[in-house]
């Protein structure tokens, strides 16, 4: 490997500068190109020179393979230590960007005819970005890229198409809609020969980033093209059908199609013409690839043509010709900001990209009028007077109002699109990878909670039509958001609705962010590494680890949360720490956590206090240095919430405390009787007295009398 690596170096190093390195964090944007645990387990490394060993590879970090780039993720050499024949090659993916869970599961170790073997994944330090990322490790394709780096397209015979190109993509579509799974990765530049000689073709990655991430506009679904990058979500077998339609359009034409217009231009000629006719103006398709383009592009998802329809096509049989799918034009324009708009969809792109000056014709009825005159669509135009009749009872919030006029106004025009409001635009199925997006990028979590709080979903659901369980699916899920996103204490918030969406979003605690703590298994370990600096004051647990923690834990740590709603209450706030800690040492280990131990031992102060014998808090504060030292979560919780203990204390309390009373009330009583008692003795001395001196009188008196008469 080693002089084969300096061949390749020397290689490399030609034309090293023609790509931007995605040299930190954040870097690898979409470029416009010319599992279980184990998917996200994060492996022993080690480093000798410029070599990294992750897992079963060893990765050489200054020996680039820029040929085999996906994307915004940047190639390395690797060799795979457990095998000595085959090529491997490291792809690492930017930290903040989420990767696919779903997909690196399914794929991991899997040989799918038609798709790249991805061999492993890791989570692994990087020496480029100074911190942890994702590592996904693939076997190397034998014929190179099909769109070689210069943007020049290797020759496939147009006659071959259906066999190299055609079969093995429809085998991998196949088999991810099988399990309810979606590529989002389909198109010319991600492609490559399977075989030195070139005789099929193999899709590259599809789980390094968010799904459709990489994607040219050109791409995209009129329905999902609005969206930004990051935002336009998962989709369907169906987008992925379009994206292969684009791709044999690309590899019949030679290059990208309408690759000289702005991705502006792409998408007005797209909305004004359909997406065949707008290859078709400007390109020259080949003859025997017109039929399978045009059923591909087709807008209209239930018209657009299935695996039925290409395997007729494959065998040479005719199939249904696919309708002209125009949208419907006016007869005279809406204009918004001087730009005048023919079709619905057009102008719910106008409002979008005109957010103030959209407002005036939205609230006078000129749209609405447009729409019923101008195309005869009173559906539209009785939801958009409805939606009028809504701000009219806005009441005091009138600016709010009026945003939310605009966004429904939006989705009346173009309900199959994404949901905008002012500058965030995003599918429904991709709002978790936006906030994603957004939170690690600078924008932070307020759009979408201005979106989630003014319920806007909620109106893109009701102009759904028909039955759809993934609708349905959405629909469920995006109760949850509003539930959490209401909320105003930790683990719920943002931070909850983040975990909740993104199944591959790392922890992003300052904390521990650095760590790329996916999987709850790794929260521990990344807490013990930060105990080693961190305050005296910080708790261990903040409003995205209790996010993360409420998301992945399998046991309900709903009661935890709601004893955090206070934090005033020291008592009660620190136990409800200790305690989710505790779960998820009990649940996933490891056994030994001596740093994070003597930093919850540090917080234990105020638990401690629940205790009302002074001897029993002697013995608890003596307890816990030694069990700190033994790096037990549980001990250290059991220590301070044995129920037995907690109801003797508490009962040795209420007894010295009725002992307590009952002596206090016989001082009370001896202290407040002192006067009284002096006047009975008083009272009764005298009376004794007067009894005493009568009976002496009268033993006088009779004494004389005897005395006389005897």
């Amino acid at each position: 490997m080693a002089e084969q690596a300096e061949d390749q170096k020397q290689d490399v190093s030609n034309d090293a500068g023609q790509k931007p390195e995605m040299d930190k964090p954040g870097g690898g944007a979409p470029v416009d190109e010319t599992a279980d645990a184990k998917a996200n387990r994060e492996e022993e490394i080690s480093t000798g020179g410029k070599n990294l060993e992750i897992g079963n590879f060893r990765v050489f970090t200054d020996l680039r393979l820029p040929e085999f780039d996906m994307g915004h993720c940047k190639a390395y050499a690797a060799d795979n230590l457990r095998r000595s024949e085959g090529n491997a090659f490291a792809l690492v993916t930017d930290p903040v960007l989420p990767t696919r869970y779903d997909l690196i599961k399914f794929l991991s170790g899997v040989h799918m005819a038609g798709q790249i073997d991805l061999l492993d994944s890791a989570i692994a330090h990087w020496p480029i970005f100074g911190r942890k990322t994702m590592v996904l490790f693939f076997e190397k394709p034998k014929g190179g890229h099909v769109i070689v780096s210069s943007g020049k397209q290797r020759s496939i015979n147009e006659q071959d198409i259906a066999a190299s190109v055609v079969e093995p993509l429809m085998n991998v579509l196949q088999a991810l809609g099988e399990k309810g799974l979606t590529h989002r990765a389909v198109r010319a530049t991600n492609l490559f020969f399977g075989d030195p000689e070139g005789g099929k073709v193999i899709l590259g990655d599809c789980a390094s980033g968010p799904p459709g991430y990489d994607q040219p506009l050109v791409y995209e679904t009129t329905a999902r093209m609005a969206a930004d990058p990051a935002g336009r979500g998962v989709g369907t077998l169906s987008d992925d059908l379009y994206a292969l339609g684009m791709t044999l359009a690309e590899l019949a034409i030679g290059r990208r199609p309408l690759a000289s217009m702005t991705d502006q231009e792409i998408m007005d000629i797209k909305l004004s013409k359909g997406s065949f006719q707008a290859i078709a103006s400007q390109e020259k398709l080949p003859l025997i690839m017109i039929e399978p383009v045009r059923g591909l592009l087709c807008d209209d998802p239930e018209e657009r043509w299935g695996f039925a329809e290409l395997h007729a096509w494959l065998d040479g049989r005719r199939t249904k010709p696919v309708q002209g799918n125009t949208e419907k034009r006016a007869a005279r324009s809406q204009n918004i900001s001087g730009k005048d708009y023919y079709t619905v969809r057009a102008l719910a792109q106008g409002v979008a990209k005109n957010w103030v000056n959209a407002l005036t014709p939205l609230r006078d009825g000129t749209v609405e009028i447009w729409l019923r005159r101008g195309l005869g669509d009173n559906d539209r135009a009785k939801a958009m007077a409805d939606a009028m009749r809504q701000l009219q009872w806005a009441g005091a919030d009138k600016r709010s109002a009026e945003e939310v006029l605009v966004a429904r106004s939006i989705l009346i025009l173009d309900p199959s699109g994404p949901v905008r409001y002012k500058g965030f635009s995003a599918m429904v199925d991709g709002f978790g990878n936006m906030l994603s997006y957004d939170v690690q990028h600078g924008s932070g979590p307020q759009r979408f909670s201005d979106v989630i709080v003014r319920d806007i979903p909620a109106f893109w659901f009701g102009r759904q039509e028909g039955y759809s369980p993934e609708v349905q699916r959405l629909q469920s899920a995006y109760k949850n958001l509003r539930y959490y996103i209401q909320q105003k204490s930790a683990g719920y918030g943002y931070e909850r609705c983040l975990y909740s969406m993104v199944r591959n979003q790392h922890c992003l605690s300052p904390m521990i962010e650095q760590e790329y703590v996916v999987d709850i298994a790794q929260l521990l370990p990344a807490l013990e590494k930060a105990a080693e600096n961190v305050s005296d004051d910080a708790w261990p647990v903040d409003r995205h680890i209790a996010a993360f923690i409420a998301t992945r834990l399998e046991d309900d740590v709903e009661g935890q949360l709601m004893a955090m709603q206070n934090p005033s209450d020291e008592v009660e706030y620190s136990r409800a720490i200790i305690s989710m800690l505790a779960v998820v040492q009990w649940r996933h280990g490891p056994d030994n956590l001596q740093n994070l131990s003597h930093w919850v031992a540090r917080l234990m102060e105020p638990a401690v206090k629940v205790f009302h014998s002074k001897a029993r808090r002697e013995r608890v504060e003596t307890e816990i240095p030694k069990l700190a030292k033994r790096g037990n979560l549980v001990e250290l919780y059991n220590l301070i919430n044995d129920e037995q203990e907690r109801r003797k204390d508490q009962s040795e309390f209420v007894e010295a405390v009725a002992e307590y009373s009952e002596a206090e009330s016989e001082v009370f009583d001896l202290e407040s009787s002192g006067p009284a008692r002096l006047e009975m003795a008083e009272k009764v001395g005298q009376q004794a007295a007067a009894f005493a001196s009568t009976m002496i009188a009268l033993l006088t008196v009779s004494a004389l009398f005897l005395m006389h008469i005897f």
